[in-house]
């Protein structure tokens, strides 16, 4: 039983020894511990709080607190609300990034503007115009990946920033999402007169039946 508590004794004196080194090393303060004869250690080894001595130089000290430290670290950043949290506030964030008075921004949003009085204008006219502008604008689309790699590459020509970063965020917002919009509007359109059509072949098959049934009547009174 003697021996058995005389263990336990040192163990409670290793874990204090340990937690006193953590604690000086968060705080900063110094590792170096004098030995039991008054003289200190040397300056280049540290108390490895066990009865081992000390590190030799060039050895990392390691702490079972030092990791503890950083968790706790790490979920106190976590926390943080660091950054836009809601949808309103990311497209406020974009927003501000933009420089929207450079020339850049500006010949897009009137490349924009003129796709639309082009799809618009398209809309009423024949259905292979319509559907070689979609195509076109399919093809920038599908090109989008490259734009954006070539943009990244000279944006110094053209812009006062670098809105091509890797994850294509401004190319597909600015670029991508309006044709895509407008592709989808005139897809719509197309299916909408396509429905249109077949109602209005329906119709004409049923008024030719009518006739033709009209037609048979007529001949059988004629020979009545």
């Amino acid at each position: 039983m003697a021996s058995l508590f005389k263990s336990l004794s040192e163990d409670m004196e290793k874990i204090a020894q340990v937690v006193e080194e953590g604690t000086k090393i968060i705080f900063g303060t110094s590792t170096l511990n004098e030995d039991t004869s008054g003289q200190s250690a040397d300056a280049g080894a540290f108390y490895n709080g066990d009865e081992d001595g000390f590190y030799e130089d060039g050895e990392e000290m390691q702490s079972p607190l030092m990791g503890m430290a950083d968790s706790v670290i790490s979920d106190i950043m976590s926390s943080q609300s660091i950054g836009p949290q809601t949808a309103m506030e990311n497209i406020q964030a974009f927003s501000a990034a933009i420089t929207w008075g450079e020339p850049f921004i500006r010949y897009l949003l009137a490349f924009h503007m003129v796709v639309i009085v082009t799809a618009y204008v398209l809309m009423r006219k024949d259905i292979y115009l319509r559907m070689g502008f979609m195509i076109f604008l399919g093809l920038i689309i599908r090109m989008a990946e490259q734009l954006n790699q070539l943009g990244n590459r000279r944006w110094r020509d053209f812009a006062t920033q670098n809105y091509f970063d890797k994850n294509g965020i401004f190319m597909g917002i600015m670029i991508c999402a309006p044709l895509l919009i407008i592709c989808f509007i005139m897809l719509v359109s197309l299916i909408r007169e396509a429905k249109n059509l077949l109602v209005d072949v329906k119709k004409m098959k049923i008024q030719a039946k009518e006739n033709a049934k009209k037609k048979k009547a007529d001949k059988r009174k004629k020979k009545d």
